[in-house]
């Protein structure tokens, strides 16, 4: 009740801020998707395809946009929810803080096989690898768009970009000055709330925003509250310099303290971009993050997990990088070279270790060059090479060749054969076993110095196509060849003496240690339609395909688990949008798989509907906007792959209703 008490007041407080300002023109840069033609979305220039500027229309990997306008229709929801929107991607929700995500057959927790960035910036975990999303403090009001690459990136964006990347582009301070206040409340304690504001002074742009995040109790089985609840304070910053006329300088920084799971993150960044008179362009960026847990329980798999330590872990990355884009005849050349250090430290709470050693550090190096050759006005050739070294696993290397044809006017084939590959993370290489204080036996399980990269080798064929000026079409069809994917592999540690006369049952210790064990086959082919029948409606649907080899070995803890949620064979999206009036729109988002199985022995996979609406009525000359709306409205609860071991329960997601109110000033 003082929650919604609170947020109460805050909104209140906000209303009558807005309402001071309703006279003062609407600051609002942001377009309206429906004044926005279909044929003009697929010139949008992207940046994540090829590290430089080029229309969506052009690129050589499969992209998909999720532009500003959909966040916002997306409501109150946690960033990895918009993923739901993109073929190929799943998204599972296995607790009320962590969903997985993944691409084109690989969700996992910490979502490994992809490469996250936030404005070109990796936030990849030093310790555990990939990224959690609920760790970084992104608001959503601050995005401009998500650029989300399936498949291979390698090349592009380095170690890791197997599955593909999600590159979240941020706005502009110049783009986002004034004030912006902004609430949302609902059921299971959802509270979000957050102020902006920018200004400008002289050639220096700048915005700060602060906010505060909660859900409880989101993941519920029969109606009983599992303990996930969440709280967060955030904070980001940014500001644009313009040192001379073709010269600017972004810095950019940010902090979340999860203070309900002792996490906290901290990042600094600083990117300078030079433009050239012959119009090639310099970056060079310097960034480095933070991560500290505390007291932390690590828990271990197989018969021994009910032994843990307890340990303080702080975690470290440093990143340097240069890149430089020039053209010179037929050739637009991007070549790059980055220097990345990880850090990691730990510190006992008790007499059991964390890892062995419990201190280290891996330094990086890569350079690459891609090269987009053009063959004819309507034919373009890309090739391209990345050389990585590292000091645990040494030298591998990523190679792409990709063609892409404009076979008829604003009609696209796109075929490509790449290699890419994932390191092992040093969670996996030295993550140890506690000691087992009845007999004195130390556990040594689950890490693994001697890994090998995992590899893939995939194969692509695309077709974008306007096929009038109000429907888009896509298809996407691949396959991709990993090897050396790591899995834990069970070992027999030792067999104790029955424990009655005459029994022959014998107690059997476990141990778990990661090794590199499978080599997968997985195919498949994602469909999605544009298409904006009248100027108040618009309609965007999809479905994807998907095949695995060895799909119940990969969750198989006899024969070597993966850690990885097996994605559905088929998932089919369908996202209407319409303006009711000049201020009104209703927005509604449908989703189905055939199943959510991350552990095929135990959880016996299941369909699930879900059905997001949102209504929403701008107010005060667009300055503010009030909206009302529901998530998963189809059911009071489903599962979508949550087991929860430390309770023994699956975890449902619930319905969600809530309210959120925004307000420029």
């Amino acid at each position: 009740m003082k929650q919604w008490k609170g947020i109460c007041s805050f909104l209140l407080s906000t209303a009558l801020a807005c309402t001071a300002a309703e006279a003062e023109e609407s600051l609002s840069t942001q377009p309206d998707l429906f004044e926005l033609p279909l044929e003009a979305l697929m010139e949008i220039e992207i940046t994540s395809s090829a590290r430089r500027p080029q229309s969506i229309s052009r690129a050589s990997r499969a992209v998909y946009i999720i532009t500003a306008e959909d966040i916002r229709q997306a409501g109150p929801t946690r960033i990895e929810d918009l993923f739901r929107l993109v073929p190929g991607m799943d998204v599972f929700q296995t607790k009320g803080l962590v969903s997985a995500v993944g691409s084109r057959g690989y969700v996992k927790w910490n979502n490994e096989r992809m490469q996250i960035l936030l404005d070109g910036r990796p936030l990849y975990d030093p310790y555990l690898g990939g990224a959690l999303f609920y760790l970084h403090p992104i608001f959503l009001e601050e995005i401009e768009r998500i650029e989300v690459i399936r498949g291979s990136a390698g090349v592009a964006w380095g170690v890791n970009a197997m599955n593909g990347v999600i590159n979240i582009i941020t706005k502009k301070a110049a783009d986002t000055q004034g004030g912006l206040t902004y609430a949302a409340a609902g059921n299971n304690d959802l509270i979000h709330s957050f102020l902006r504001y920018g200004g400008t002074s002289d050639n220096v742009s700048w915005r700060a925003m602060l906010g505060h995040l909660a859900n409880d109790g989101f993941a519920r089985e029969n109606g009983l509250r599992v303990p996930d609840d969440y709280r967060s304070f955030l904070s980001t910053g940014r500001a644009e310099v313009r040192l001379t006329e073709n010269s600017t300088l972004i810095l950019t920084g940010g902090h979340q303290n999860a203070y309900s799971n002792n996490e906290t993150l901290d990042y600094f960044n600083i990117q300078w971009e030079k433009r050239l008179e012959d119009g090639s362009v310099w970056q060079i960026r310097w960034t480095e993050s933070y991560i500290f847990r505390n007291d932390c329980t690590n828990y271990y798999s197989g018969s021994n997990n009910w032994l843990y330590n307890r340990t303080d872990i702080r975690s470290r990355e440093e990143i340097v990088e240069i890149q430089h884009n020039f053209q010179t005849g037929r050739h637009n050349i991007v070549w790059g070279a980055d220097f990345t250090r990880d850090i990691y430290r730990s510190t006992p709470l008790n007499d059991q270790q964390n890892t062995i050693p419990e201190d280290f550090e891996n330094n990086q190096g890569s350079i690459f060059l891609e090269d987009e050759i053009t063959l004819a006005d309507d034919l373009w050739l890309t090739v391209g090479w990345r050389g990585h070294y590292n000091q645990l696993t040494h030298f591998d290397w990523a190679g792409n060749s990709a063609l892409v044809w404009e076979f008829a006017p604003k009609h696209f084939l796109r075929g490509a054969v790449a290699r890419s590959f994932r390191r092992p993370t040093l969670w996996q290489m030295f993550r140890c076993g506690p000691l087992k204080y009845e007999d004195r036996v130390r556990i040594e399980g689950e890490g693994n110095d001697s890994l090998d990269n995992e590899t893939m080798i995939s194969y692509e064929l695309g077709y974008r196509g306007q096929w009038t000026d109000n429907l888009s079409v896509n298809i996407e069809g691949y396959l991709n060849q990993d090897k050396d994917m790591m899995a834990l592999r069970k070992g027999l540690l030792q067999e104790s003496q029955p424990w009655l006369p005459g029994s022959d049952w014998v107690e059997q210790d476990w141990y778990d240690k990661w090794d590199n064990v499978y080599s997968v086959t997985t195919y498949g082919i994602e469909s999605s339609i544009e298409w904006q029948p009248t100027a108040w409606w618009l309609v965007r649907g999809f479905h994807t395909y998907l095949h695995q080899t060895r799909r119940n070995e990969l969750t198989n803890w006899r024969t070597g688990e993966t850690g990885i949620i097996l994605s559905p064979k088929h998932r089919v999206g369908l996202t209407n949008r319409f303006k009711l009036d000049e201020v009104t729109t209703l927005n509604t988002q449908l989703y189905w798989t055939d199943t959510a199985t991350p552990y095929l022995e135990y959880i016996p996979g299941k369909p699930f509907w879900r059905l997001d609406v949102r209504l929403a009525r701008r107010l005060w000359n667009d300055r503010a906007e009030i909206a009302v709306g529901a998530m998963n409205l189809l059911d009071r609860n489903h599962y979508e792959g949550g087991y929860d071991w430390g309770t023994g329960r699956y975890n449902e997601v619930p319905r969600q209703l809530y309210v959120e109110f925004s307000c420029r000033f």
